[in-house]
């Protein structure tokens, strides 16, 4: 718990070191492989597979169906927001942008779910993802501001198959509430952590298919800031 507790402590200090050739905090690497070493996938034992990081190697175009055209650009127009706020994070690696023609998608937002809600991703070999299919079944969520709230919350986190487990959600809601990210917690706003998280998500140190261990030896060297030990 203590550790978590200085997961946050080092946010602003990592904002302003990214790009200014220094090296990162060794609690940001505990910080960023909780999100992005926890797929959304698990077998029917609990166990989790493919524990490695995984992210998009091309554009994504969505395609949103489903629900009455009110709903429908209610859920549009919380997307183009999250989406303008995150780009930035993403350094030109990928474009994200909209089509009305379901066949050139590769990004699929179904409102007429009526199963769990939720996302899921396709990945080739090297862990690339290439499809995803997001799911609202409005029959249950059908609170308009939870509906986008929601959608948020799955569409950042299918950017990297980022998933906190509970044991490391509750952690970081119990010791500073305010600083929760929303790849932690739908309830909670995007910010400076998840953009942080993203980032170095899409930072060229950090590879697809890369282990836990892997993700050390970047930290241990300082790949990120540009420097070696």
């Amino acid at each position: 718990m203590k550790n978590l507790l200085l997961l946050f402590g080092c946010i602003l200090f990592i904002g302003a070191a990214f790009g200014q050739g220094q090296a990162y905090d060794p609690s940001f690497k505990t910080l960023y492989k909780a999100a992005a070493l926890h797929p959304y996938y698990r077998n029917g034992s609990g166990r989790i597979h493919d524990s490695v990081v995984k992210r998009w190697d091309r554009d994504i175009v969505i395609y949103v169906q489903g629900c009455d055209r009110s709903i429908k650009k209610e859920v549009t127009n919380k997307l183009r927001s999250t989406i303008d706020l995150i780009t930035p994070s993403l350094d030109n690696k990928i474009k994200i942008s909209f089509t009305s023609h379901k066949k050139l998608a590769n990004y699929l937002v179904n409102l007429d779910s009526r199963g769990r809600s939720g996302f899921f991703l396709t990945w080739d070999s090297r862990f690339n993802i290439y499809r995803c299919r997001l799911l609202l079944n409005t029959g249950l969520v059908f609170n308009g501001d939870e509906q986008t709230a929601r959608i948020s919350h799955y569409f950042l986190q299918s950017l990297g198959d980022f998933v906190f487990n509970q044991k490391d959600r509750r952690g970081l809601l119990k010791n500073d509430p305010s600083t929760a990210s929303n790849l932690s917690y739908w309830r909670q706003d995007i910010n400076n952590t998840d953009l942080q998280i993203l980032k170095l998500h899409y930072a060229d140190p950090i590879k697809t298919g890369m282990s836990a261990k892997e993700i050390d030896q970047v930290f241990d060297q300082n790949i990120l800031s540009g420097r070696n030990k």
